[in-house]
């Protein structure tokens, strides 16, 4: 059996892989790289009932286990996942796909191609752009720390009190664009705006600049039809809703997979498998 963890700057997810089949999702929050993996490692036994001895490996990824995760973890030998590679083969496992273009929408955001069922696996680039730009601005423009609040705001907000549309200049869509695409991102604002709007204008400019960073790459490698999102940040609706619509603007299709936020951590597990 063995232990995927992905340690992020502030969650680290983990999984129990056994013979191929995936259990033991857990996620859980921690300042120490040690402490967090070594956390995750016993909640995850704790909830599959499988006793320490069982385990052979534990794979870590993920920029926390660059740091201080070396050599063994509660007695269980460590070995070090690339990340790129952790999150193809993640994506790939998920979606059932030998090829696709895995985004990875974390702190910042990641993309990832997969090929020959996952023989070619290269990252391609990404964007800083991600679940900390949402958190950062949250804070800077709202003055607000809980980024669970954000997407209940933004659900009453109104975008038209935030961003100009191609209707509200030209009065019409432009080439592949309809007119209720944005023109300008916060070039609306206005007396009338209230923190809601500003919370939805948030969302909206993070979700079109990751959708449309996505779809143009991928079609760089012909996967434009083949994009998967994963990462924590998935679990935000409002923010993948968009991410979604946007690479369908662009003649594009994407799925979000069930478990998609332990992606990587599935993926390390599977690298070992």
């Amino acid at each position: 059996m063995i232990i995927g963890i992905d340690i992020g700057g502030s969650t680290t997810q983990g999984v129990l892989s056994n013979k191929g089949r995936v259990s033991g999702f857990v996620s859980i929050q921690a300042n120490d790289e040690v402490a967090s993996a070594a956390g995750c490692l016993g909640k995850i036994l704790n909830m599959t009932r499988v006793d320490l001895s069982k385990i052979s490996t534990v794979a870590a990824t993920g920029g926390g286990s660059k740091k201080r995760i070396n050599g063994k973890l509660l007695g269980i030998p460590i070995k070090k996942v690339d990340e790129i590679k952790a999150i193809g083969l993640g994506g790939m496992y998920l979606t059932g796909k030998r090829k696709c273009f895995v985004v990875s929408i974390g702190t910042g955001t990641a993309m990832v191609s997969v090929k020959e069922g996952g023989k070619e696996i290269k990252h391609i680039g990404g964007t800083g752009i991600g679940g900390g730009t949402l958190s950062g601005l949250y804070q800077l423009l709202l003055n607000k720390r809980d980024i669970n609040s954000l997407e209940v705001m933004a659900k009453k907000g109104n975008l038209g009190r935030v961003d100009l549309k191609l209707r509200d200049i030209v009065g019409k869509g432009i080439g592949k664009l309809p007119a209720s695409a944005t023109a300008a991102n916060f070039a609306k604002l206005s007396d009338n705006t209230t923190s809601n709007d500003i919370a939805k204008g948030i969302l909206n400019m993070v979700a079109e600049i990751i959708g449309t960073m996505s779809v143009f790459a991928a079609k760089n490698y012909g996967l434009e039809k083949d994009i998967v999102f994963v990462g924590k940040v998935t679990k935000n609706k409002i923010l993948m809703r968009k991410i979604q619509e946007v690479v369908k603007t662009f003649r594009g299709s994407s799925m979000v997979p069930l478990k998609a936020e332990f992606a990587t951590a599935i993926g390390a597990a599977k690298s070992l498998d």
